[in-house]
């Protein structure tokens, strides 16, 4: 395998840090008192999530029993993780794992096609950034480190996207490729380099547009006759 220094896609993140945090609004993710145990939700979240004979069905393909499923069992604790009440989860990879899943990606399955599916979009960027800093994702597995690189593509403006693609291609380079895991990253790198095509050319995701009651400029409405899913 290539030896990789991690710390070059790092520093582009640190690098990128201070200009974060001068655009999100959300502050409160402090440094919290440790903890001894890990909180039992965080567990269950993760085994939800990762813990299945084929987690990428789930992921893309779970449809509405999915979105069904994870409204009944988790929109109390999205609401809590909305409020910056599960922010001591933060102290260990797993908990801010758990954390992105509750901020990211699980509103946009219970509030698929709405407007709240991206309300909590900064906030799980703010998170990333301090778990990635910390290099939390290290003692993750690639699949999981996949969900940290996520709401930095979910995020519209161009130095997120460029953070992005530079997370994906120093995993690969970390992990090696040949193995399942590897080309489903491998395949997150191409996802994450459409994603930077678009808000290059766009500045903004016109998938959401809809949804977040934009209106469209016509070159927009061509663009997504060709790629529905905004992509």
């Amino acid at each position: 395998m290539k030896p990789y220094n991690i710390s070059s896609a790092i520093h582009k993140i640190l690098g990128f840090q201070s200009v974060f945090r001068s655009a999100l609004p959300f502050g409160s993710f402090r440094q919290m008192s440790s903890i001894s145990t890990m909180d039992p939700n965080i567990t269950r979240i993760n085994k939800y999530w990762f813990d299945t004979d084929n987690p990428r069905q789930k992921w893309f393909q779970g449809g509405p029993q999915v979105d069904a499923e994870i409204k009944s069992q988790f929109s109390d604790l999205i609401s809590e993780a909305r409020a910056s009440k599960l922010t001591s989860w933060t102290e260990q990879p797993q908990g801010t794992l758990a954390l992105l899943l509750l901020l990211d990606q699980f509103p946009r399955n219970v509030f698929r096609g709405t407007a709240d599916a991206f309300s909590s979009d900064a906030m799980a960027l703010e998170v990333a950034v301090n778990g990635i800093a910390k290099e939390q994702q290290k003692e993750l597995t690639p699949l999981q480190q996949i969900f940290f690189h996520l709401p930095f593509t979910h995020d519209e403006r161009l130095i997120s996207q460029v953070a992005c693609v530079a997370l994906c291609e120093a995993m690969i380079a970390r992990n090696g490729p040949g193995e399942d895991v590897m080309n489903f990253a491998e395949a997150s790198l191409g996802s994450a380099r459409k994603h930077l095509a678009v808000i290059q050319r766009f500045g903004r995701f016109p998938g959401r547009n809809a949804a977040l009651g934009r209106e469209s400029t016509a070159e927009e409405v061509e663009f997504l006759k060709d790629h529905p899913f905004g992509l």
